[in-house]
C-alpha cells in the first residue's frame, strides 16, 4: 500500500482524450443525449429497456412475480439497451 494519501483536486476538470477502460468516456460531465433514437415500444402497458443490470433484472422479477399472482395487467415488452453501444444516451432513453 502507498503511504501517499490521494488529495482530490480543489477543481475538477474534464481530461476528455483519457483513456483508461472501455468506458472511461462515456461518463461525462453534461448531461443530455448524444444521439437522436426513438425507443421501440409494443403492445403491452409497459415497456421495459435493460441490459439485464441488476436493477433491470429487479424490475423483470417483480413484473414476472404479478404475472403469475395473476395480474395480466402487468404484461410487458421487453427492449435491449445495450450499455457498451451507448444506447443510454439517445434521445428516447434520456
Amino acid at each position: 500500500m502507498s503511504d501517499t494519501a490521494y488529495v482530490p483536486p480543489k477543481v475538477w476538470t474534464w481530461n476528455q482524450d483519457r483513456n483508461e477502460n472501455r468506458f472511461s468516456n462515456i461518463n461525462r460531465p453534461i448531461a443530455g443525449p448524444t444521439h437522436e433514437k426513438e425507443l421501440s415500444v409494443g403492445k403491452h402497458p409497459f415497456q421495459l429497456y435493460s441490459l439485464a443490470t441488476p436493477n433491470g433484472v429487479k424490475v423483470t422479477v417483480m413484473l414476472e412475480e404479478l404475472l403469475e399472482l395473476g395480474h395480466k395487467d402487468a404484461e410487458y415488452d421487453a427492449w435491449l439497451i445495450n450499455i457498451g453501444e451507448g444506447d443510454q444516451f439517445g434521445s428516447g432513453f434520456v
